[in-house]
């Protein structure tokens, strides 16, 4: 009796195993049939241009952008600079406006005015906020495809030469040097940042690595920020 229960055992396990396998496949989790994975990357692509992701993401969702959008009504921009097309577009998300609590890494904990970090872009004079939302867009198209590895590139930026010789008065940031031809380093680099990011891009080599890069949009690249971007150039050029 004991040897006919051991078998009926073993045949209600097999049973089993049979099912489960079965039903695996039948709610869709088929079974790997060999070892030669096909890996899937994300598309990078997203359809629409730059100003239509910046418009978007301003107002839906977490509003990531909607800070960065407050500086562009303010600043008088011509938004059409985000519709051109052939461009890198570098994209401050909330943090890289304004952080608190945090390591002091926003436009308003930086770019201070009377030696105190404002409460909204309004504090600055708007050819100040124009001007260095133009500093934030380059001609070109410069990404992980098109960039050499670790190599800088000088490239140059929508701000008018002459604009970064000095601030306005009364606006102050620390270590201030002038950038007389409103010019911006890029450059791929070539290790890990904590290990959330591989080779991630930087921008004037000021630690300042870029969070979520190569987003393509119709128009050119967008790189998204959460630290502003200096418009300080590096001392050592890699």
């Amino acid at each position: 009796m004991k040897k006919m229960n051991f078998i009926k055992g073993k045949i209600i396990v097999f049973l089993s195993v049979t099912v489960f396998i079965s039903s695996c496949s039948l709610a869709g989790l088929d079974l790997q049939k060999d070892y030669n994975r096909t890996p899937h990357t994300l598309d990078p692509h997203i359809n629409k241009s730059a100003w239509a992701f910046i418009k978007e993401r301003a107002t839906t969702g977490d509003k990531t952008f909607e800070r960065l959008m407050a500086g562009i009504v303010y600043s008088g921009i011509d938004t059409m600079e985000y519709m051109k097309p052939g461009r890198t577009f570098i994209v401050l998300n909330k943090d890289a406006v304004s952080v608190t609590g945090k390591a002091p890494n926003g436009v308003f904990q930086n770019f201070l005015v009377n030696g105190k970090a404002p409460a909204d872009w309004t504090a600055y004079p708007k050819e100040f906020v124009k001007n260095y939302l133009l500093y934030l867009i380059v001609p070109g198209e410069y990404n992980h495809y098109t960039l050499p590895p670790i190599k800088s590139v000088e490239v140059q930026t929508l701000s008018p030469k002459g604009y970064w010789n000095a601030l306005p008065a009364g606006v102050t940031l620390d270590g201030f040097a002038a950038n007389p031809d409103s010019k911006m380093f890029l450059r791929v680099s070539n290790g890990s940042n904590g290990n959330t990011q591989d080779y991630p891009i930087l921008i004037n080599d000021n630690n300042n690595n870029v969070r979520t890069s190569d987003i393509l949009a119709t128009n050119g690249t967008v790189h998204v920020v959460e630290r502003f971007v200096t418009p300080i150039l590096p001392s050592v050029v890699y």
